[in-house]
Formats: C-alpha cells, structure tokens, sequence
C-alpha cells in the first residue's frame, strides 16, 4: 500500500506546491505526512468498495460492469478527498499554500488515471490467478480421470478376477456349452467397454449395460450369494455418467462384504426422479484390518465427481443398507 501512496502522495504535493515544496525538508516531510495519512484512510474505503463489489457481483460475465461501477465510485472518492486536501491546505494556508485552479484540476486528474491503472491491474491479476487455478484444477481432474480408467483396468484385469473368469469359463464349457458360449460373450463386452471408453461422459443406458455385462460374469461365478436389481426409467438412460463409476460402487460393495448364500450381496441401482441415480446395498461388514483401503472405489468416484464440478454425492448408512446418490448430466447442460 505505502509503495503505492507514498509516491502518488509526493506527486500529487508536488503539483499543488510547485518548486516550492522543495524548499526545506520540514515543509516536504510535514506536507507529505497529512496527504498520506487521508490518503491511507482513502484507501481503506477503496479496499471496502473493491471487496463489497466482488463480492456482490463474482461472476466472470459480470466483470465488464463491476470493472465500470468501480471505476465510477473510484473517481467519485478520488475527487472528494482531492477537494478535502486542497481545501484543507488553503483553509489554513498551510506551509504556505496558493490555491490554483489549474493545479487542483491535476491533481484529480492524476488520481483518476492513478485509479484506473490500478483497477485495471487488480483485475489482470485476479483472472490471472483464476486462470492459474483452473490450469491446476484441470491437470487434476486429467490425473484423477487417468487414476480412474486405471482403477477401473485394475478390477478388471487383476489376476484374481482374470482367473476367477477363465476357471468359471472352463467349468461351464465342461457343464454346459451354450452358458459358457454366453459367458464368454458378456465378458468380452466387458473388456470392449473398457477399451473404448476414453471420455469424460457415456449415457447412462451404456452404463447399465456394461454393469449388466460385468455382473452377468460376477454372479456366474457367485450365483445366489449376489443379487441385482435395476429399476430406471427409459428417460431418465439419455443422462450421462462418467464411465465405470457403477462398476466400481459395485466393486467397492463386493469387497467390503459378506458374499455367501446365507447372506447374500443385494444390489439395487434405480433413480429417484430429481436427477439423481440411487444404488443401495446391504450390508454385511466384513471384519478386515484394511477395510479402509477396500473403500478407495468409492473414494475414486467421489474426486472424480467433485473434480468434473459435478454436485457432491450423497452417501446415507441406514439400517442394515448404504446409500449412495449420485447426480446424472443432462447432455444440453454439458453442451452449455
């Protein structure tokens, strides 16, 4: 602040005064010391204004009228504490000061460019700072949607779920040719849908058909141990979703419970009309000592989501049930 007043505040005596500020150091310091002060109290109320402003008016698109409302409030205070000093120092003729018009007209001159400079500049280097964030918030969501394509390949692909699949293969070609025929496809879909989905977004209907894949290969392996229900209207599968986020909700429940035919995995993904997918599970805590990293799916989806700007997802423990809702995009929207 000083580095800013004190050179505005010499300029400024220096046009009121003339040579003659310069005639001994006393007047220099004494004249300097009175402008500084208003002028340090000028900028306290300039900083409210500022503040006020951006806060009453954030918004990028606003930019052009908080810019104008605070350059017009700007020079309005300008004026007044340029009329204040000039009328104080020819009240009291002090250090021996001559009003002039043509000076006094200067001198607000000078504060309005001075005023101008710096809104300019303080705009600059807030976008500046904005667009500084947004360059790192950007790489984080590229690293977060590469950790989670990883994620996803890793329960996919992981040994156990890669030999759990060919063991289940091998034993249903022995048993029956025509389900192994159909194994064998439903997992190939998996695979194909990992491979082809390097975006941000799929429509929720590619979704439930990849969930519909990957559990068809999942319950031929557990059968009656796991359950899946889906209940979603039609309209509500043009919504998209960032792809394998069901996967891995569901992947996240298959490792942090009891699966067995006495206590069964139920799984139910439906929506519940306000633009929200619901999945619920029950709930059959397994006792494990790392139980927290079996949560890291759910973790995933839920970076990601915050990352995509997405709204935050809802989780609820209800009795022997968790919930998760889940916002869904309209594809206008994202257009927008």
């Amino acid at each position: 602040m000083l580095g800013i007043l004190v050179p505005y505040s010499v300029l400024m005596n220096s046009i009121l005064y003339g040579e003659s500020l310069y005639g001994s150091w006393g007047k220099f310091i004494s004249v300097l010391m009175v402008t500084l002060f208003i002028k340090c109290v000028s900028w306290q109320f300039h900083t409210y204004v500022a503040v006020y402003l951006r806060a009453r008016m954030p918004l990028d698109a606003q930019i052009m009228r908080r810019m104008l409302t605070a350059l017009l409030l700007f020079f309005v205070m300008t004026a007044v504490d340029g009329i204040f000093i000039t009328w104080l120092f020819h009240h009291y003729q002090f250090q021996g000061f001559v009003y002039r018009g043509d000076r006094f007209l200067y001198v607000i001159l000078s504060g309005m460019v001075l005023n101008l400079f710096a809104t300019l500049f303080h705009e600059g280097a807030s976008n500046f700072e904005k667009w500084r964030a947004a360059l790192t918030e950007t790489e984080q969501l590229r690293t977060a949607y590469i950790k989670s394509q990883l994620e996803g390949l890793k329960n996919q692909i992981k040994p156990h779920f890669l030999f759990n699949s060919i063991n289940t293969l091998s034993a249903l070609i022995g048993e029956d040719g025509e389900k192994a025929e159909a194994f064998l496809d439903e997992l190939c879909k998996v695979y194909r849908y990992l491979l082809k989905n390097d975006g941000q977004f799929v429509s929720l209907a590619e979704e439930l058909a990849f969930v519909g894949s990957y559990f068809y290969v999942l319950k031929a392996r557990y059968g009656q141990a796991i359950e899946l229900h889906m209940d979603i209207d039609e309209t509500e599968t043009e919504k998209l979703v960032p792809p394998f986020t069901l996967q891995l909700l569901l992947e996240n429940a298959l490792h942090n419970n009891v699966v067995s035919k006495k206590m069964p995995l139920r799984i139910y993904i439906g929506a519940n009309g306000d633009g929200q997918l619901v999945i619920e599970n029950s709930v059959s805590t397994k006792i494990k000592a790392d139980l927290e990293a079996d949560e890291s799916g759910l973790r995933n989806v839920i970076n990601k989501f915050r990352l995509l700007g997405m709204a935050e997802i809802s989780i609820q423990q209800l009795v022997g049930t968790r919930r998760i809702q889940l916002p869904l995009v309209i594809q206008k929207n994202l257009e927008i």
